[in-house]
């Protein structure tokens, strides 16, 4: 049989923190099983086996209690990131929608301009009717003058060096 202090102590190194007065008031609101003696003092004596099981149970309800809270906490992050799945959502609806307008008003734009894409010709300032070797002297002309030993643009000559290599193949 153990006294109020021995029980209090095994239930500390259980890992239950709690005092001689708690454990004084669980003996006498029945939730530990516990000999009353028959002096006039109060002395309660608790059997080891009661003790287990009144520990086993405590840990069991900590346990519930604990999970009960993480399950809360989880259903809580849940909410909080369907909020946030949902707020993305409409954000990229409304970016969408708006690259939807801008092509719109892209497409109705051209349609309304008159714009013909420019050529090599009009570029080097030929007529469209100029005959390929006409085309590639003049390209030549342009290259020696654009190369970077002779303090060309080098961007500028690689782009007359791709249209010039097109017109002969």
């Amino acid at each position: 049989m153990l006294t109020v202090k021995e029980v209090t102590q095994q239930l500390i190194d259980a890992g239950i923190s709690v005092n001689e007065k708690t454990v004084t008031r669980w003996l006498r609101e029945g939730k530990l099983k516990a000999d009353r003696s028959a002096h006039i003092k109060i002395i309660y004596s608790v059997n080891q086996d009661d003790l287990t099981a009144f520990i086993s149970k405590l840990k069991t309800e900590k346990s519930s209690e604990d999970q009960q809270t993480q399950f809360k906490k989880t259903m809580l992050e849940n909410e909080r990131l369907k909020e946030e799945v949902d707020r993305l959502r409409s954000a990229i609806s409304i970016e969408q929608a708006k690259v939807r307008s801008l092509k719109k008003m892209l497409k109705a734009e051209f349609a309304l301009t008159d714009y013909k894409p420019a050529s090599i010709h009009s570029f080097i300032g030929l007529d469209a009717a100029t005959d390929k070797q006409e085309l590639k002297k003049e390209l030549k002309k342009i290259l020696k003058a654009l190369h970077p030993d002779r303090g060309g643009d080098e961007r500028l000559f690689k782009v007359m060096y791709e249209h010039y290599n097109k017109l002969k193949l």
